[in-house]
């Protein structure tokens, strides 16, 4: 592995660590869809940081921002579920409620319109008529236990 492999880590890390400190935060801003959606996008910038890191020990470089792109990829190489990433932005498991019979046509009509392949974008910047109103608040914890799938499956795959 190179030392420039081990760097997409230690960032996916330490975005890790902001995210959490931003959460745990007593900021008059801690409330706001907007705060929350920014401590948000540290997880997901995270994520794709983390699945780079180990797509790049397979050689395969990705330079994409798009999760699914690289989910699909990392899939391809690491298969088995000790290797399996479970985060918030992954779509692809979504079961609607049997309680509103309406709920899995809405859910596919709206994730269709605002196309949470491109999760980043409603992240980083404002509600406005092109986001889907995705909007994300996590627990200082939830950081951790992110973290610690990340280095378990880091160091199973070394």
């Amino acid at each position: 592995m190179s030392n420039s492999n081990q760097e997409f880590l230690s960032m996916a890390l330490a975005y890790i660590e902001i995210g959490k400190m931003s959460a745990g935060t007593d900021s008059e801003l801690k409330n706001t869809s907007e705060y929350e959606n920014a401590i948000a996008y540290q997880l997901y910038h995270s994520v794709e940081l983390f699945y780079k890191y180990m797509l790049l020990n397979k050689g395969v470089t990705k330079k994409v921002h798009d999760l699914e792109t690289l989910e699909i990829e990392y899939r391809n190489h690491f298969s088995e579920e000790r290797y399996q990433l479970e985060h918030p932005f992954d779509f692809s498991n979504y079961k609607a409620s049997d309680l509103n019979p309406d709920e899995a046509e809405m859910a596919e009509a709206h994730l269709q319109k605002f196309k949470p392949k491109f999760m980043d974008q409603h992240l980083r910047y404002p509600s406005n008529h092109n986001t889907g109103g995705y909007s994300y608040k996590f627990d200082p914890c939830y950081f951790d236990s992110i973290k610690e799938q990340m280095l378990r499956i880091s160091a199973i795959a070394c």
